[in-house]
């Protein structure tokens, strides 16, 4: 009771957060929009709130995204937990425009979340119905322990490249006991997303990495970006070589999980899980904070005032549901050159979950996704 008065009085803050403002700047509009003659944000598709920091949210269809927890077999010997996965990456084949693959977190031997350290493995899955899924396991990449994928096509190389924390481990049998230790960002790289080389250390004793290559049509650089945890930024020449931290923000205490990209005005944006609400012994319900910068070497502003979401998810057929955690975002944006938002994916894990169960969620954001999947017979 005391746990759902807490969550029901933060979404109240959540709520009270959207209330109007006035702009003098686009920077007013979390750069996610610019501002008007009349001293308003006028938001790009995608984006909502006063100042453009929420993403426009849409109703999910149950069992959509890589939901296995229900999965049951001899390897399966936590109940509930299945083929538990957390978060990951969608890509959509370059060959095949209407297959889309997935690169994910799953968790070996039926362990759920609380496992994940060293239980979690990198895994491709497939959907032939669109981007949303479901997807199916297709290939296993990398065994126990590899963790926290993030792939980017690199326009400079012609290569995907997935980075990843972990390297390879024995598990043990019998238990899905959490184990310590420091954690390693690697990268490998494939022509097809299907076969991978050796991977290489980039960076030790850091975590959670978040690529996004310079390349632009007017400048065809090899030069890399890779975000980590607390919103730092290393760069290097091209992906291969060491990386140099650059940007050290102060601004961005009690965040993890960045995603960085690069909007189609030239400005830069993270998207993170912020663990604000651990102060409060909860995981949630404000977990999704927005960061934003002219330049991607700074200054960069935090906004901890309107968060782009929370831990509500509202279903297609008229239910919601409140996780206990949601982590992990990603976007998948369209490729029209205007990096629309058309998904949200995040690892998400309900309250009480049986045997620690946890999976991925893909959420439609704003309306062009209908018409993005429509162009591809769906």
């Amino acid at each position: 009771m005391i746990v759902t008065l807490k969550i029901l009085l933060l979404n109240l803050l959540f709520c009270f957060g959207r209330l109007s403002i006035a702009c003098a700047a686009d920077d007013d509009c979390s750069l996610n929009g610019v501002c008007s003659a009349n001293s308003t944000c006028t938001c790009d598709t995608g984006w909502r709130a006063a100042d453009c920091s929420e993403l426009d949210l849409q109703p999910v269809e149950r069992w959509t995204g890589y939901n296995h927890t229900n999965a049951t077999g001899v390897d399966f010997y936590k109940e509930g937990a299945g083929n538990s996965s957390w978060g990951g990456h969608i890509i959509q084949d370059p060959q095949d425009k209407t297959l889309f693959h997935l690169i994910t977190s799953q968790m070996s031997h039926g362990c759920g979340l609380s496992g994940w350290k060293p239980f979690s493995t990198i895994i491709r899955a497939e959907s032939r119905s669109g981007p949303r899924g479901p997807y199916t396991w297709a290939q296993d990449l990398f065994g126990p322990f590899h963790h926290n994928p993030t792939t980017m096509w690199s326009p400079a190389d012609g290569l995907y490249l997935l980075y990843f924390i972990g390297q390879d481990m024995e598990t043990p049998n019998g238990t899905c006991k959490s184990s310590k230790f420091n954690n390693t960002i690697s990268v490998t790289s494939s022509p097809d997303l299907r076969s991978w080389t050796k991977p290489q250390a980039l960076l030790y004793n850091v975590t959670n990495p978040a690529p996004f290559p310079l390349w632009s049509p007017e400048s065809e650089t090899s030069e890399i970006l890779l975000a980590v945890e607390k919103n730092n930024i290393y760069y290097a020449d091209q992906y291969t070589v060491p990386y140099d931290l650059i940007v050290e923000p102060h601004n961005s205490d009690r965040s993890e999980d960045p995603f960085l990209w690069r909007d189609k005005r030239g400005n830069w944006h993270f998207l993170v899980h912020y663990m604000v609400d651990i102060d409060l012994g909860l995981k949630g319900p404000r977990v999704g904070a927005h960061c934003f910068a002219r330049d991607w070497r700074g200054p960069w502003t935090f906004n901890n005032r309107t968060l782009a979401y929370n831990t509500t998810v509202k279903f297609t057929d008229v239910g919601q549901t409140v996780y206990y955690r949601r982590e992990r975002p990603k976007l998948f944006f369209s490729d029209d050159g205007e990096m629309t938002p058309l998904y949200l994916v995040n690892g998400v894990q309900e309250f009480n979950a049986t045997g620690g169960g946890s999976y991925t969620l893909i959420q439609p954001v704003g309306d062009k996704w209908k018409a993005y999947e429509e162009g591809l017979g769906f």
